[in-house]
C-alpha cells in the first residue's frame, strides 16, 4: 500500500486522518511542522503528501515548493488542506506544484475519494 504523509500542526487532524487512512489500509508517516516534513522526506520516500497551508514556521506552500526541488519528490502528488481556501491560495499551491486541494473541515469520504483519485491518477496514469 502507498504510504502517506500528513503535514498539519493540529494534533487532532493529524490523528483523524491517520486513523482514516491508515483504517483502509495506507500507511501513514506524520509531521507536526514543515521542517518536520522536510526532515522526513529527506530520509523516507511517500508515495503522497497531504499538507495544511496554515504551518508555523515553513508554511505549506513552501513546503510544496521545498518538495519539488528534491529530485525523488518532483513528481510526487501533493494534496493541499486548508480551512476555506481562497482562488490566490490554490492558484499559488497550482502554480507551485500541488495536485489538489481538500477544504477543512472534509468528511472521512471526501478525504478517501480525494487521495484513492490523486493516486490513481499519478501512478495508474
Amino acid at each position: 500500500m502507498p504510504k502517506i504523509m500528513i503535514v498539519d500542526d493540529v494534533a487532532t487532524i493529524r490523528q483523524i486522518v491517520s486513523a482514516v487512512l491508515a483504517g483502509v489500509g495506507y500507511e501513514v508517516v506524520e509531521a507536526a511542522t514543515g521542517e518536520d516534513a522536510l526532515a522526513i522526506a529527506a530520509g523516507k520516500r511517500v508515495h503522497l503528501v497531504l499538507v495544511d497551508v496554515n504551518l508555523p514556521g515553513i508554511s505549506g506552500l513552501d513546503v510544496v515548493s521545498k518538495l519539488r526541488g528534491i529530485r525523488e519528490y518532483r513528481s510526487t502528488p501533493i494534496v493541499i488542506l486548508a480551512k476555506g481556501g481562497n482562488d490566490e491560495n490554490i492558484g499559488r499551491a497550482t502554480r507551485l506544484g500541488a495536485n489538489g486541494w481538500i477544504e477543512k473541515p472534509f468528511t472521512p469520504d471526501r478525504l478517501l475519494a480525494t487521495v484513492n483519485q490523486v493516486l490513481v491518477d499519478h501512478y495508474v496514469a
